[in-house]
């Protein structure tokens, strides 16, 4: 169950999973709110999609307490119209609107926080019902050990999970760090909690000392009028690219020497993930929560604080210059990425269902 399939990182994995579990024989129905027709990714061979086109904007609390009545509505019809033996939930709301229309149908419920919901905001009505609701789930999966503190928070603490997110397939990368393209990459939406107005900041600071070096940001969103503005102020034009969604992240980062993770927080950072898979020497703000988890406390990458250009552009000189040390530490992160094998994830979230299913009998 997710709103959509749009292009954010819930998104990717909750298919990434439905593929894996249809691959290996069980039977997968995908549930989204939205239409097929917002689509950014394709559902994969062998899972059955049902797009409820319950999504939906409301322009007053009145319009907006009617729309959710609907939603759970059509949700529970279409919930009972199946043999369920387990239901999985990604997101808040989504994980609210589940709940309350799966009521009673005595089907075990796995609700998954995929951010981090200390600092994303749902509102009030939302957070209230979050917190009503929540308790009365099987297991609340959340995705680093600084999130569980909150889920306990929500549910007793024997019903909460840490699952890291699968890390997909990603060949292997076209040269170590140190002889690739002088390119540094940046991965994720056109949004404030990503921090690109900070790595913007920090890359006009750098590019004094390695006119060379171009930045490219790959992602879509509301900052990007903002972003484009910060660039033609700091007279980055020739050496940064807003180069938009790409459903080829793979590829932009095999091309990078270096890959920057600027946000001012995280649920679990995909982007930085695959770019430590890619080979990539990288470079994250310590942020909550996942960078350090992934960077290991700095073992195989660099964390420096959250909104410190100064400090993020001296983390990237110090890869910029060194190619050797760019190499060492790309080759150290793609091997510690092994933890995140989809092999390993599938085994955690068969004991997140076997554990659901025993609660429920």
């Amino acid at each position: 169950m997710i709103a959509s399939l749009g292009s954010g990182g819930a998104e990717r994995v909750m298919l990434t999973l439905c593929e894996a579990w249809a691959a290996r024989g069980d039977t997968v129905t995908l549930f989204t709110f939205d239409d097929d027709q917002q689509d950014f990714f394709a559902v994969p061979t062998g899972v059955e999609r049902a797009a409820l086109n319950i999504a939906g904007v409301s322009s007053s609390i009145f319009d907006a307490a009617r729309a959710n009545i609907r939603r759970v509505r059509v949700l529970r019809g279409a919930l009972r119209s199946l043999p369920l033996d387990v239901i999985v939930s990604f997101t808040d709301r989504t994980n609210v609107s589940t709940l309350l229309a799966a009521r009673g149908l005595g089907v075990p419920i796995i609700i998954s926080e995929r951010t981090d919901p200390r600092h994303h905001d749902i509102g009030a009505v939302w957070s209230a019902l979050r917190r009503i609701v929540y308790p009365s789930a099987a297991v609340l999966v959340v995705q680093t050990d600084h999130i569980r503190t909150w889920a306990e928070t929500q549910v007793s603490s024997t019903k909460v999970r840490v699952i890291g997110n699968p890390l997909r397939e990603i060949t292997a990368p076209v040269a170590a760090a140190g002889a690739r393209p002088n390119t540094i990459a940046a991965v994720g939406r056109l949004v404030s909690s990503k921090g690109f107005d900070v790595l913007l900041s920090a890359f006009s600071l750098v590019k004094r000392q390695h006119p060379a070096w171009r930045l490219v940001i790959s992602g879509e969103g509301p900052q990007r009028a903002f972003l484009e503005s910060q660039v033609s102020e700091l007279g980055l034009a020739s050496s940064v690219s807003l180069s938009g969604r790409t459903s080829n992240v793979n590829s932009v980062l095999a091309e990078a020497a270096v890959f920057v993770l600027s946000s001012r927080y995280e649920g679990f950072p995909n982007a930085l993930l695959e770019a430590m898979a890619s080979g990539c020497a990288c470079v994250a703000t310590d942020c909550d929560s996942g960078p350090s988890d992934l960077l290991q406390n700095g073992d195989v990458g660099l964390l420096v604080p959250v909104d410190d250009p100064n400090a993020l552009a001296e983390a990237m000189m110090r890869l910029m210059a060194n190619p050797t040390y760019r190499s060492q530490l790309g080759d150290a992160a793609r091997v510690s990425t092994g933890r995140f094998a989809l092999t390993r994830i599938l085994q955690e979230w068969d004991a997140v269902f076997d554990a659901a299913r025993n609660r429920a009998s």
